[in-house]
């Protein structure tokens, strides 16, 4: 893979990987803006790159295919999200909790950072008790990888994934609603 060569030192790699992926890049970081409110901070554009730099900054990666690849890339810019959210929440201290819809994709607004942080929240906890759900809900919200992509990242069968999904909804359906 051209971002392991880079990694091992071949500098031209760089140079061949950016055009590949730049548009699935933007892609992902799409299906995360679309959901911000216009005046964002950060655009699209600033998501990929701030993403992009993390990910070349990261010592050490061992990506098994394309579909691993990307997952990384989901799970880094949901965290720089989370980093403006809690950023924007700190100042903001003080609203009320808000009811959170979960759907195929859970809304998100960043109107309203307390949400991003509460699912990240939610994700945490539900990492602890099954490491793989959160994965799958990470993938499959963030990432917006469809069941086949995941299967293959997580290397496991699409109806594992599926009942996975089921199971992880409803978990956090339950939390959400206590919380």
């Amino acid at each position: 893979m051209l971002l392991q060569d880079y990694h091992n030192g071949n500098v031209q790699a760089i140079e061949k990987l950016v055009p590949i992926i730049y548009d699935q890049l933007k892609a992902i970081a799409h299906r995360f803006m679309v959901k911000e409110n216009a005046n964002h901070t950060l655009n699209t554009t600033g998501l990929v790159h701030e993403a992009y730099l993390r990910i070349l900054a990261q010592e050490n990666n061992n990506y098994q295919n394309r579909s691993h690849f990307y997952a990384i890339v989901a799970t880094t810019m949901r965290r720089i999200l989370l980093e403006v959210a809690r950023s924007k929440n700190a100042v903001k201290r003080g609203s009320g909790a808000n009811k959170i819809q979960l759907e195929e994709h859970f809304i998100i607004s960043q109107n309203d950072a307390d949400q991003i942080i509460t699912i990240d929240s939610a994700l945490k906890k539900l990492h602890q008790i099954d490491p793989r759900l959160a994965q799958v809900v990470e993938l499959r919200y963030f990432g917006g990888m469809n069941v086949e992509e995941i299967a293959e990242a997580i290397d496991c069968s699409p109806s594992t994934v599926k009942r996975d999904w089921r199971t992880a909804k409803a978990w956090l359906y339950q939390y959400l609603k206590v919380s």
